[in-house]
């Protein structure tokens, strides 16, 4: 396997970016949902236009990482939200990091978040942010083995299950 090469996402690439988000999305999740739940989340998050729409947001940075010239993952990282518990701070959110599952422990996700790292320090940021689900025990631990620590949760919505987030941050030096 050659090395991970990170790049901005692009309007071109929205066919691509549509079906990574939707493939990635249900295979990490559609067993703890229900069928309605997944179809609705992914109808309101994934469709093309709305895909469109936060690739041409200000606010919203996206980024894939290629191996061997295939798309292995991508990030999406986000500047217009953040809890109260962090505003006073400059703050950046991870708001996806998503890797297809052929290429789970090949390290696209430690990739993905050090250049996360370097773009949030770029863009001179001090905290670094997201949110991740209770239950991703495996997502947990690999971000505290990045440095982020808990400070919060709050609800996410998938359908119509209230689910709830771990908050975890990072402070980035500087």
């Amino acid at each position: 396997m050659g090395p991970v090469i990170i790049s901005r996402v692009t309007i071109d690439d929205i066919a691509v970016l549509q079906q990574l988000s939707i493939s990635t999305f249900t295979d990490t999740y559609a067993a703890y949902n229900t069928a309605e739940d997944m179809a609705n989340h992914v109808a309101t998050h994934f469709s093309e236009t709305v895909l469109m729409d936060e690739l041409n947001a200000a606010d919203s940075f996206f980024f894939f990482a290629k191996v061997d010239n295939v798309i292995a993952g991508y990030i999406k990282l986000r500047t217009s939200h953040q809890p109260l518990e962090l505003e006073a701070y400059q703050s950046i959110e991870v708001e996806r990091i998503y890797t297809d599952k052929t290429f789970h422990g090949k390290g696209i996700g430690y990739a993905l978040i050090a250049y996360a790292l370097l773009f949030a320090a770029e863009q001179q940021k001090q905290v670094i942010w997201l949110g991740v689900w209770k239950q991703n025990e495996k997502a947990i631990a690999f971000y505290q083995r990045q440095g982020f620590e808990i400070f919060g949760e709050h609800v996410f919505v998938l359908g119509q299950d209230e689910q709830w987030d771990w908050l975890m941050k990072k402070h980035l030096a500087g």
